[in-house]
């Protein structure tokens, strides 16, 4: 029988309704746009906490990430126990049970392994702002030292207590996380960290790289970081994916 969470609204605490087949969909959609833009691969999970409640919607290990359903949107407790679906969590969940665990204020998780934040990694470089739209990159982006799987809890309260307040993890020598009050705005910022880092590493070629600072900082980001942004970022997103066949109709 299903979980009764995948057949109706939920109500939370603060009486809003949260349509857990729309957030479904939308894991579904941001999934399959990252795998386009080449942000996720055949590893990477995303998930949603249902505000009020102690239930995750986490794609599942096992399914493919070019061509994710929403039946493989799994449920999970905020200890990483199996709640409903057809196929288990991915083993690097404690990366989200342990997040929502510390995190109030986050309802959106994304653990991926992009390619510019992770050369920065290798090569001992700090991530910095250095572009308009990338400015909310903070300058010393915490950084996890373990690079092995996140697969204990252990482990993922350490990786939670590093990330502590910040938005954006790197995890040296894996990947990243990126943490969000919601979908649209974390695919938003898991797009625009990774063209700040590559944009920081060509900009190391030329020589040293001068980052957004003070007044000026805080202005651009005022100015470029704002929902209305976030949400223009996932419509052209989702239009480029749908006339390229990305998207299932």
């Amino acid at each position: 029988m299903a979980d009764v969470m995948d057949v109706m609204d939920v109500t939370v605490d603060r009486g809003a309704r949260v349509d857990t087949s729309e957030v479904k969909h939308e894991i579904v959609t941001a999934i399959r746009m990252l795998e386009s833009a080449g942000l996720v691969d055949m590893n990477g999970h995303l998930s949603y906490r249902i505000p009020g409640t102690d239930r995750v919607l986490i794609n599942s290990r096992r399914a493919s990430r070019a061509s994710l359903t929403v039946d493989d949107v799994v449920t999970m407790d905020l200890d990483g126990n199996l709640v409903d679906g057809e196929d288990e969590p991915p083993s690097e969940k404690h990366i989200h049970t342990s997040v929502y665990r510390a995190r109030d204020d986050v309802h959106s998780v994304l653990h991926n392994h992009p390619h510019w934040q992770t050369v920065l990694g290798i090569a001992g470089l700090d991530m910095q702002p250095v572009f308009s739209i990338g400015s909310f990159v903070e300058e010393g982006t915490p950084v996890y030292e373990t690079s092995s799987l996140v697969n204990t809890r252990e482990i993922g309260d350490e990786l939670a207590a590093v990330l502590g307040r910040s938005t954006v993890a790197s995890l040296r020598y894996h990947g990243s996380v990126v943490v969000e009050s919601e979908i649209q705005a974390l695919f938003a910022r898991a797009v625009y960290v990774e063209e700040n880092a590559k944009k920081q590493y060509y900009a190391s070629l030329l020589g040293p790289v001068t980052p957004l600072r003070g007044e000026n900082l805080e202005r651009t980001r005022t100015t470029n970081w704002q929902p209305s942004i976030a949400r223009k970022v996932w419509d052209y997103y989702e239009q480029k994916a749908r006339l390229d066949g990305r998207l299932p109709d």
